[in-house]
């Protein structure tokens, strides 16, 4: 016995110190997990056994829950079996330590402990009450757990009961730092100025954080219902999905967001509150457990939800919902600050491109490009998808410019401006919101893009500057969309811009149209028009202004007459003198101007410019003056034989002086030759006439030009009796015939012969060339004279017109002449030329 009672007190002595050596290592360590599996790992060693094992009992579920395990299939860790089952349950239901020294004779609860012989368990306890069981087995068959065995593991599980008290104290202080740590991180985090994006994503990852989660997603209110705004470490699966709306296995949660209250689900996989879809999902995601927090939406009736999900089963504490609440208060007041930054960076962003949009609208001179740039640059301004302007044509409105998906086949459409959605805008002259048409077939049909696949609708009315209306502009979007008030302000100005625009566009194309008619007419007008600003300055030089003045308009522009023509043409005063004659220089020669003169006045009755019509009258002018001139001869070459006629037709008469028949012979010689010369006078004023009237009469016949010719030169010769001229006659042998008028074909030669007499000097050659071409004879006279300048030639066929030139002699013919007019004349009557 004693040697019984000294192994026995051995025994307890190493109990005391295995005691004592556990004690201080589960002391040392306050992590609940940590400690839960250095026990068993000590209580293996303590009692000599092979495996030891430690269940946690939940009262309300009836069950034990393997929290740690040493020896035994780490599989293990996790498994639940009732409490009413294996030896667990008889320490459970005695309060006590409890021995099995035929264990296969006891149910076994699981495969992993298989092939033990025995084994002993004992109750961890605090507060009264029993909070788990902590158990030893061994596989050797000599091995049998005795009281002493009992009552060590019994004294180990109440150390083993502290230590777990103490750790999960520390955990609760831990949680309850941890919470306050989540609050001011909440604070910190939240309390910046973020964007709405960046908020969302920040309040995710704080409730992770705070309530311990290992993931966490927020869903805010969109138009498809609740979409995904901010995740942290979303698992894949998980993100695609919620990235395409919450689906409807998971209503549950649209519900706790609708009903503002916290949905906590501890075991996901058995929560029937969701459908299987929904479960598969998050277990697939490593999900087990869920915390749903509402949380209010700024600018609108309905909640978001945050989302926390945890990789275990994990129960919600007071604490959780406490840090849940404030979790949704701040998340809500970051949101609110969100909304008022995104709205103001959205206000900022869309002034800053309907500014530029504005400006590229109005720099548009054409009505259809002013049309286009609305519709191409609409949906950059409001994100979306098309834009269309529907105009007026008829009772119709017709789609004249279309940009953006699904407008290849609207481009030309008609629709009735009475039909929807158009025609409630133009009734109620009001912008139309469109969320979504999925629920109005009759209005997703009405407009052509929204048949296309379009989802939401803007428009709003064009409206002209007096109110009247031109037609409506519209935008659509493919997806569901909730209109903000800055995007309907927005496009309204947008609309309101792009009427301006285009009547302005409309009045340059009417003033451009105007102008080209106006410098197409004046260019058309044979007079020059020139127009001056109040100052003088030239601002309009026709191309007939530039011809009679020869000054191109790109040297007057600007300038005032009198520089440019050395010139004054404004009156004195402030009135006009009507029509009066100028003259001008123009390359040296002097150029006479019929002007006309208006004065522009402005709404104060001060005069804003002048307008100058003029015409060069030079030719005219000339002709005057030779007309002049034409009388002046004329009446010096009538007196000259008429004062003859009559001087010697008196000497005749008188009775004082007896006149032999030689010397009246002789006068009257004289009278008959100045006779003559005065018919020759008449009959070629009488040619002019018949020429201008067409009253000529012609003999037209075959004529021998050469006889004509012949004869012309006998008369030439006698009626210069002193000339010593010499004919030269450059004819064909056989006779040249012509169908003419003899006498007429004879007055054209016998000018022309004249005209080379007289224009030659004494002695001269005069050369007749007679020439057959074809069906025609020309006749050329050549003489010795001087010629006719270059620049007078086009002009000596005018009538009354004498070229100025000076003979080899001393004198200088002048004065108006109409031989040659009568020599063209003669020959075109003839058919000639």
């Amino acid at each position: 016995m004693a040697q019984d009672s000294a192994g026995m007190s051995a025994t307890a002595l190493e109990h005391q110190t295995a005691l004592f050596s556990a004690v201080k290592v589960l002391t040392g360590d306050l992590r609940p997990q940590a400690v839960l599996q250095r026990l068993v790992v000590e209580a293996t060693g303590l009692l000599e056994a092979d495996a030891a094992d430690c269940y946690v009992y939940e009262e309300e579920r009836r069950t034990f829950r393997c929290v740690a395990a040493h020896g035994l299939d780490g599989e293990l860790v996790g498994w639940e079996f009732p409490a009413d089952e294996g030896l667990a349950s008889e320490v459970l239901r005695r309060g006590r330590s409890q021995l099995a020294q035929d264990y296969p004779g006891l149910r076994v609860p699981h495969p992993a402990y298989d092939g033990f012989c025995a084994a002993a368990c004992a109750p961890m306890i605090w507060s009264g009450e029993t909070r788990g069981v902590l158990g030893v087995g061994s596989r050797d068959p000599a091995r049998e757990f005795g009281l002493a065995d009992a009552a060590a593991l019994e004294a180990f599980a109440s150390l083993a009961s502290l230590a777990l008290r103490n750790a999960a104290s520390f955990e609760a202080s831990e949680r309850q730092a941890r919470i306050q740590r989540g609050f001011y991180r909440i604070a910190a985090v939240l309390g910046e100025s973020l964007s709405l994006s960046q908020t969302s994503h920040a309040v995710a990852q704080i409730a992770a954080e705070a309530l311990g989660g290992d993931f966490a997603a927020v869903l805010i209110p969109g138009a498809a219902g609740l979409e995904l705004a901010g995740a942290q470490d979303l698992p894949g699966p998980l993100s695609e999905a919620l990235r395409r709306g919450l689906p409807q296995s998971a209503s549950a949660l649209t519900s706790s967001a609708r009903d503002r209250r916290i949905l906590a689900s501890e075991a996901v996989a058995e929560d029937d509150r969701f459908d299987a879809e929904w479960r598969e999902l998050l277990a697939g995601s490593g999900c087990r457990s869920l915390l749903a927090v509402p949380l209010e939406h700024p600018g609108s009736d309905e909640a978001g939800v945050v989302l926390v999900f945890f990789a275990t089963e994990r129960s919600t504490t007071d604490d959780d919902l406490e840090l849940s609440a404030h979790l949704a208060d701040a998340a809500k007041g970051a949101l609110e600050r969100s909304e008022l930054f995104e709205a103001e960076r959205r206000s900022r962003a869309l002034a800053q491109e309907l500014a530029r949009t504005t400006s590229a609208v109005a720099r548009e001179l054409d009505p259809a490009g002013v049309l286009q740039e609305v519709v191409r640059r609409a949906p950059r301004l409001l994100g979306v998808d098309a834009c269309a302007i529907w105009m007026f044509e008829e009772d119709d409105l017709v789609a004249v410019a279309v940009e953006g998906w699904g407008s290849e086949e609207v481009l030309g459409t008609k629709i009735a401006a009475t039909g929807r959605p158009a025609g409630d805008i133009i009734q109620s002259s009001e912008p139309l919101l469109v969320s979504s048409v999925s629920s109005d077939r009759e209005l997703a049909e009405a407009d052509p893009l929204l048949a296309a696949g379009h989802e939401a609708y803007l428009g709003v009315p064009l409206a002209g500057r007096e109110g009247a209306l031109h037609g409506v502009l519209s935008v659509y979007s493919r997806r569901r969309r909730s209109w903000r008030e800055e995007e309907v302000e927005a496009l309204l100005a947008l609309g309101g811009n792009a009427a301006a625009a285009l009547a302005s566009a409309e009045l340059y194309q009417r003033v451009a149209l105007e102008k080209e008619r106006s410098d197409a007419i004046l260019a058309s007008i044979a007079d020059g028009i020139v127009a001056t600003g109040p100052e003088g300055e030239v601002v309009l030089w026709n191309a007939a202004a530039e011809d009679i003045t020869g000054v191109p308009r790109a040297e007057a522009m600007g300038r005032t007459t009198e520089q440019v023509l050395q010139r004054r043409l404004a009156s004195d005063g402030d009135a006009a003198l009507g029509d009066r004659l100028v003259s001008i220089l123009r390359g040296g020669d002097e150029v006479w101007l019929s002007l006309t003169e208006a004065v522009m006045r402005d709404g104060q009755g001060d005069v804003a410019g002048r307008v100058y019509a003029f015409r060069d009258i030079s030719a005219e002018h000339q002709v005057e003056q030779l007309k002049s001139d034409f009388v002046s001869s004329v009446s010096h070459e009538l007196r000259t034989p008429l004062t003859s006629i009559y001087g010697f037709a008196a000497t005749l008469l008188r009775n004082d002086v007896l006149f032999g028949d030689e010397e009246r012979s002789t006068f009257l010689g004289y009278i008959a030759a100045e006779a003559e010369r005065l018919t020759n006078i008449v009959d070629a004023f009488l040619n002019v006439t018949r020429l201008e009237t067409g009253d000529l009469e012609l003999q037209l016949g075959p004529t021998d030009i050469g006889e004509i010719v012949e004869g012309s030169i006998a008369l030439i010769e006698e009626r210069a009796e002193h000339s010593i001229h010499r004919f030269v006659l450059d004819f064909p042998e056989q006779p040249v015939k012509a169908r003419a008028d003899p006498a007429q074909l004879r007055q054209i030669v016998t000018h022309l012969l004249d005209n080379a007499v007289r224009y030659s000097p004494d002695g001269g050659l005069v050369t007749l060339r007679l020439r057959e071409a074809g069906n025609a004879v020309h006749l050329q006279v050549a003489d010795e004279g001087i010629g006719i300048p270059q620049s007078e030639q086009q002009r000596i066929f005018t009538k009354f017109y004498r070229a100025t030139v000076r003979q080899r002699g001393p004198h200088e013919e002048r004065g108006p002449s109409l031989s040659l007019y009568i020599v063209r004349g003669l020959a075109n009557a003839m058919g000639g030329r």
